[in-house]
């Protein structure tokens, strides 16, 4: 009698891996159907399904018909954010750049905003210290020879740029800076929110270390929540965005004293 051979079909992801991988996927493209991630993850349809029903319930993604969206917190890649905003976020940018005055020092944090930041910085700032652990905020400056730049090591992240992890915190702690300027995913009641919590630990010792701290939002962040916190509103002077806050935000922000400044229109 033949042996009788029995072939094993390659073992199913688990569930928690399957998300993780549904997420790292809407991270690339901001919308995918359930009919692609049930193709790429050799599952059923209805067990894509319960995914997607799971990843919304958490406000990990938006479920949409027939597949998901990039949840309203679940930040698109830096270069893709470059381009959305752009005329608010060069508005802010210009705004931001008005703190800085000749002699002073200040600390720029990552994102895109804080890119827009820095190219005002190097158009119209002279003498300044800047402090940064992105990469695009420092060659940003490049173009101004008064400038000082000075850029922190640490871990690479390999998608935004930026240094981040024990020895970015640590070279903070060497230098005072007269501002604080840095971006933000979200502001609420609570105060102002980043969604990558590898940043917000360098965003914390930043403002550690200013005297003064300027968020720049634009009003798509208002409501918004994220990971980490960066700071509550009793640690930041100025608030610099596109359009006033309303509603409570607006009186948080008023009972804690915070600068909103609003840049004019182009």
């Amino acid at each position: 009698m033949a042996e009788q051979t029995t072939t094993h079909a390659p073992p199913r992801l688990r569930r928690a891996c399957r998300q993780d991988r549904i997420l790292a996927e809407l991270h690339a493209q901001p919308a995918l159907r359930a009919s692609e991630l049930s193709q790429m993850l050799e599952v059923s349809h209805e067990t894509i399904r319960r995914d997607l029903i799971d990843l919304d319930r958490r406000g990990l993604l938006r479920r949409t018909y027939g597949g998901a969206q990039r949840s309203l917190r679940f930040e698109a890649p830096v270069g893709e954010r470059r381009f959305m905003h752009v005329d608010a976020r060069e508005r802010i940018g210009a705004e931001a750049a008005a703190l800085a005055r000749p002699g002073q020092v200040v600390m720029i944090g990552s994102g895109s905003t804080c890119w827009h930041a820095a190219r005002r910085i190097a158009t119209d700032c002279r003498a300044v210290t800047a402090i940064t652990n992105d990469h695009a905020v420092a060659e940003a400056l490049c173009g101004n020879d008064t400038i000082q730049i000075i850029m922190l090591g640490g871990r690479l992240h390999p998608g935004e740029r930026y240094a981040w992890g024990p020895q970015a915190v640590e070279e903070l702690t060497r230098y005072r800076a007269d501002w604080a300027i840095l971006g933000t995913s979200g502001i609420d009641g609570l105060g102002a929110h980043d969604i990558d919590d590898h940043a917000a630990g360098v965003l914390r010792r930043m403002i550690r270390q200013s005297r003064r701290v300027a968020i720049l939002a634009d009003r798509s962040k208002f409501g918004q929540a994220a990971l980490a916190r960066i700071a509550g509103w009793s640690e930041v002077d100025t608030v610099i965005c596109d359009a006033p806050p309303d509603g409570p935000l607006a009186a948080t922000l008023a009972g804690h004293g915070v600068d909103i400044r609003l840049p004019c229109a182009a």
